[in-house]
């Protein structure tokens, strides 16, 4: 109902000299999170999405759309908060704007239409207290969800209870299939990745669609999935994979098809089902990469629902009602630190990971030549996006000059000091103190040129030496993009302390770097750091998901208890089976 239905035609004909006709093109905000509440829209075409400004990346923050006929900003006819969400027009809107101070003017002119106006508001804000409450309900008792998540949830019930006793060679010739066929396209996946997203390089996005595919498949084949696991002949127990059922996969904007491709072959081979949660700015390259895998499973005869997505349009509320539903055994959360704690807090079980910040310690026995080259090119890689990438330095004193004199030969650039303040003003936001948004994921000659800081030559790698009282500011958190903050410590017990300073600030489980040939020191860090990967001499980007370094191929990496999550491993099919046992009498 509009807010000026039942109003009699003379009443209208004043209403409607108030009203404001506008147009948004499609992306326009119509209404910015925090701005003071002066008027409300009533949408007369197109669909208006309501999103929370937030500093996370990899968090849906979509809470709901508007069609036409429905009330943006209603609330600020009656006072004047500031706004709790912002508006984007998510297609081209047409919407009449009432503001605030016309209102009043006509309940005082015209008290009859004022009266009617207010009847229907109280109607429509009855109506959202009751929807709102029935939400609160839904989400304490999990019986009522709407028809369309019912129907996605059982079609993977069902594909999955057809798939679970595929053998095992027939399961590992889907997967290849699968692996093969996203890789096949991974440049144009890649491409479509950056035009939709703005995030990343599209020639290392290919390295990590085909990485998350072939080398994971490689590590997959082969090994057993279902049935007897193993036998322990001096125990007498025989253990027994056993499918979890459906799993619910949250994938993340910075990393989406190689994320995708990876949950799908690991669910396929612990026999689940799996229904990914795309984030809402990758929603159409999500699709593109979601066909290639369905395409694949009806040429071997599998069901199609065994991989499908939550339909579009997604949301906070969607997702949250996937996460619920008593059909979804398990949730697989790769995504930003709000949406992991929704699936922790759901009550259905759930790995999920953390928050990276890895401190990369330069030692004084450091190859610092080949330690700069490392840096920059993992850093540098995909434009720093992936979770476990160096976020910052701890030089030592010892070889502090050298090794920035290394970072500029790799094609670096060492801020000075007049240089930083305005950097740190451009690339951070001064009210959270995280990375802006609009910087993730870019290169590091776009970010220079937005600051105003001009170099000659080639930058891939914008260094920023910093004091240590920096440490617990901006400099000292996750930065996505090819940033690094510089802290210079003197000797190893400074340089200790300081890694677990940073890791208390941001990243503890996931990740911390240490570049040394002292094999003692290496093994005291790994000891010592709260993080359930040390990489010694390595990479940080490629290092942390197995691409350059023994660790298990995963683009989905635990961050134990120290970072909230219920496993330090580098998540494969094995943490989505059962493990059941037989146990004999000694």
């Amino acid at each position: 109902m509009s807010l000026f239905d039942s109003l009699k035609p003379d009443d209208f004909a004043h209403v409607q000299t108030y009203l404001q006709t506008m147009h948004f093109p499609k992306d326009t905000r119509i209404v910015k999170q925090g701005s003071p509440g002066h008027g409300c829209y009533l949408v007369d075409k197109g669909k208006v999405r309501l999103e929370i400004d937030t500093a996370e990346t990899d968090s849906n923050f979509v809470l709901g759309y508007l069609d036409p006929g429905m009330l943006l900003g209603e609330f600020s006819l009656i006072e004047e908060k500031p706004r709790s969400a912002s508006a984007y027009a998510d297609t081209d809107v047409v919407a009449r704007w009432l503001a605030t101070a016309d209102f009043r003017t006509i309940c005082d002119q015209h008290p009859k239409a004022g009266t009617v106006i207010l009847t229907n508001l109280a109607r429509e804000l009855t109506q959202k207290i009751q929807i709102m409450n029935e939400r609160v309900a839904g989400s304490i008792s999990s019986e009522k969800t709407p028809n369309e998540v019912d129907d996605v949830v059982a079609r993977a019930v069902a594909a999955q209870r057809a798939f679970e006793d595929w053998p095992e060679p027939q399961v590992d010739i889907l997967l290849r299939d699968i692996a093969e066929s996203i890789a096949e396209q991974a440049e144009s996946l890649a491409v479509a990745t950056v035009e939709e997203t703005g995030y990343g390089v599209v020639a290392h996005k290919v390295a990590k669609i085909r990485f998350a595919s072939l080398d994971v498949y490689k590590m997959l084949s082969g090994r057993s999935g279902s049935g007897i696991f193993k036998t322990d002949e001096p125990t007498k127990i025989t253990e027994i994979a056993s499918a979890m059922g459906v799993v619910l996969g949250l994938i993340p904007v910075t990393n989406p098809v190689p994320t995708m491709v990876f949950k799908a072959l690991i669910c396929l081979k612990a026999r689940n089902a799996l229904i990914m949660s795309p984030h809402n700015k990758a929603v159409k390259l999500s699709s593109q990469a979601l066909e290639i895998i369905q395409d694949a499973l009806c040429r071997h005869g599998a069901p199609v629902d065994l991989i499908q997505s939550i339909p579009a349009p997604t949301s906070r509320r969607k997702t949250s009602l996937f996460m619920l539903h008593k059909d979804v055994s398990f949730i697989l959360a790769t995504g930003g630190p709000s949406m992991v704690r929704a699936a922790y807090s759901s009550g259905t079980p759930a790995i999920g990971v953390g928050a990276g910040n890895a401190p990369a310690w330069i030692c004084a026995d450091a190859d610092v030549e080949k330690v700069a080259k490392i840096v920059v090119d993992s850093k540098s890689f995909d434009n720093g996006v992936i979770c476990g990438s160096e976020n910052n330095l701890v030089v030592d004193a010892s070889v502090r000059e050298s090794f920035m004199e290394a970072l500029l030969a790799q094609d670096a650039t060492v801020l000075d000091s007049d240089e930083i303040e305005r950097f740190s003003a451009f690339v951070f936001d001064a009210k959270t103190g995280h990375l802006k948004r609009n910087v993730v994921g870019k290169s590091a000659e776009v970010i220079l040129h937005g600051a105003g800081i001009h170099r000659e030559d080639r930058v891939r790698l914008v260094v920023v030496p910093v004091d240590q009282d920096k440490v617990c500011g901006p400099y000292g958190l996750e930065k996505l993009a090819p940033i690094l903050s510089l802290f210079t410590v003197k000797g190893e017990a400074e340089g200790l302390a300081l890694c677990k300073q940073i890791l208390a600030n941001q990243g503890s489980g996931h990740t911390a770097i240490v570049h040394t040939n002292n094999l003692d020191l290496a093994t005291r860090f790994g000891l010592e750091m709260p993080v359930s990967r040390t990489l010694v001499n390595c990479p940080g980007s490629q290092g942390c998901i197995g691409l350059a370094s023994g660790l298990t191929p995963s683009l989905t990496l635990g961050c134990g208890t120290y970072g909230g999550s219920s496993s330090t491993d580098n998540i494969s099919y094995i943490n989505l089976l059962n493990i059941k046992r037989i146990a004999h009498a000694l």
